[in-house]
Parts: C-alpha cells; structure tokens; sequence
C-alpha cells in the first residue's frame, strides 16, 4: 500500500484553475521542484503520477480535483522533471 507523502499545499483556492495551476509553477521553480520530488516519490513507491493513486495523491495534497491534478502533472513532468513517470 503506498503512504501518501506528506507535503503541504504550495497552491492557494484562487490558484487551483488549471490556468492559475499552471501559471503558478510557471513563475515559482521551487514549487516545480518541490512537486518533482513528490512525484519522484510516488514512481519510488511503484505507482505511476497518472495512475489512479497518483493523480489522487497529488490533488489530495494540493487541495485540487484529480482532473486539476492530471493538468498539473503534465505540465510539471513536462518541464521540470520528465524522467517521472
């Protein structure tokens, strides 16, 4: 069973639209970084980011849906750290 890495949200309620979502990891790196390594840890734990238990684990910590979340990994992965998987 995977253990949800603990991380707190790094988006407030006005940043949770997926323009918002992307615009900010667009402008603050350490969050991009910060979601890499939770990311890094879900692949550790053998599950994929857009697996069910990723996309859930994501949104759960970042306060989004999972639908936000799977926008958020893509651009993410993406950019900042595309060996995840």
């Amino acid at each position: 069973m995977l253990a949800l890495v603990a991380s707190p949200s790094l988006l407030r309620p006005t940043q949770a639209s997926p323009p918002g979502l992307l615009n900010t990891v667009k402008s603050n790196p350490g969050m991009a970084e910060a979601l890499c390594q939770q990311f890094n840890a879900i692949n550790a734990a053998g599950h994929s980011v857009y697996s069910s238990t990723g996309l859930e684990q994501v949104a759960a910590s970042q306060g989004i849906t999972t639908g936000e979340s799977e926008i958020l990994i893509t651009y993410v992965v993406g950019l900042y750290c595309p060996v995840v998987t």
